[in-house]
């Protein structure tokens, strides 16, 4: 375990991490008028003082219609006044922090955009019942702003402090959306075969690592797999993870799941059902999920490192650094992912039971977390903001 605890360079850029504990990007539900609170400062900050080397700020959306609903953060000059604060203020707590860079694509209840940008032309099941029903395919000309969005974001993140970004490529958002066969149905360059599909994913990743410059890590968040058939595989994962070390990724996060289709793949535990009711944005949306929750929604069994054995196979298929993220639970769990071969590891749900899960393990008074996986800090999210209700 003491290994655990060392300073770790993350990557080529010369980045020094006090040990292997990424805080994972979960989303906080920490604003007001789609500016952080000073809850965000506090929850970060607590994570970094509770031994996290770097802690993600998760859904930073490169522009306004990228957020999935209007009252979360886009990086602009107001969100980033604050955002300066926090960084200076996890500093002070010992830790780094990182934003994770996202565009939602069609995955949208955000009713200031009327036909929502994706792949191709997609009904909308998350944003059907705000009205917002199909999306509107991208042209070469959406594209190139998007990926300059997503860079200039990034460059803003590095002036105002911040010492990494993670774009965002898994999840079923837009850039997952192209990855994914399921919602990409394009049929030129950027369609059908996995080398087009990963064509701008890719591009946006080399454009965001130029903009920035070769000194700031770029972490790409990336499926494992959609966790449904016909979806994004894991064999597609090994090819844009080789395509990732080529253009100079610092380090890969592997997760999993398509918020819109398996949104507890990665969550795997109890479903939250009543409180996602109670959250429904309408009384069309509260009732549906009331009448289709149990059938549509799957529950995943929960079990220690459970995305340990696919993660194995891109540990064997590339040498850049990778991140570890899924059922981290226990000391006897961390030290299996790190005879694995895997240079980080990124935490959740235990974290967000204690954020000194860390400090507690490495002092030897816990042995594993007590976090439930009830899931109801997932209900949190939509209500005052991502918390254990334990």
């Amino acid at each position: 375990m003491e290994r655990a605890f060392q300073d770790k360079v993350l990557g080529a850029t010369g980045i020094r991490l006090k040990n292997s504990f990424i805080k994972a990007a979960t989303y906080e539900g920490m604003y007001e008028h789609g500016l952080p609170t000073q809850a965000l400062t506090d929850h970060h900050v607590a994570m970094a003082k509770g031994g996290v080397a770097l802690t993600t700020i998760s859904y930073g959306a490169v522009s306004p219609d990228g957020r999935t609903f209007p009252y979360q953060m886009y990086i602009h000059d107001k969100s980033l006044e604050k955002l300066k604060k926090l960084a200076a203020e996890v500093h002070r707590a010992g830790g780094k922090v990182s934003m994770q860079l996202i565009h939602c694509g069609y995955f949208s209840k955000n009713k200031a955009v009327k036909k929502p940008l994706a792949p191709s032309r997609i009904f909308n099941e998350y944003g059907a019942m705000s009205g917002i029903m199909f999306s509107r395919e991208m042209t070469r000309e959406d594209m190139q702003t998007v990926s300059e969005k997503f860079a200039n974001a990034a460059f803003r993140l590095k002036e105002a402090g911040f010492d990494a970004v993670e774009v965002h490529m898994g999840h079923g958002y837009l850039l997952s959306q192209f990855l994914s066969p399921a919602t990409n149905k394009r049929k030129d360059e950027y369609g059908e075969s996995i080398e087009n599909r990963s064509r701008f994913p890719l591009e946006v990743l080399k454009k965001v690592i130029e903009k920035a410059g070769k000194d700031f890590p770029v972490l790409a968040k990336l499926n494992l797999s959609d966790g449904f058939r016909k979806g994004f595989s894991l064999e597609d994962c090994k090819y844009v993870s080789l395509e990732l070390e080529k253009i100079g990724c610092t380090a890969i996060v592997l997760s999993g799941g398509f918020t819109s289709k398996t949104p507890f793949y990665l969550m795997p535990g109890k479903v939250p059902l009543w409180g996602m009711i109670k959250n429904g944005s309408n009384l069309a949306e509260k009732i549906t999920m009331a009448l289709f929750g149990p059938f549509i929604i799957k529950r995943y069994r929960f079990r220690e490192n459970f995305f340990l054995d696919q993660a194995r196979e891109i540990r064997k298929s590339v040498k850049l650094p990778l991140v570890y993220l899924g059922g981290v639970d226990s000391r006897k769990g961390i030290e299996k992912i790190l005879d694995e071969g895997f240079e980080f590891i990124a935490i959740a749900r235990a974290l967000i039971h204690d954020p000194e899960f860390l400090i507690k393990l490495k002092e030897g008074h816990i042995e594993k977390s007590e976090c439930t996986r009830c899931n109801q800090c997932v209900v949190e999210m939509d209500r005052d903001g991502v918390k254990c209700v334990l």
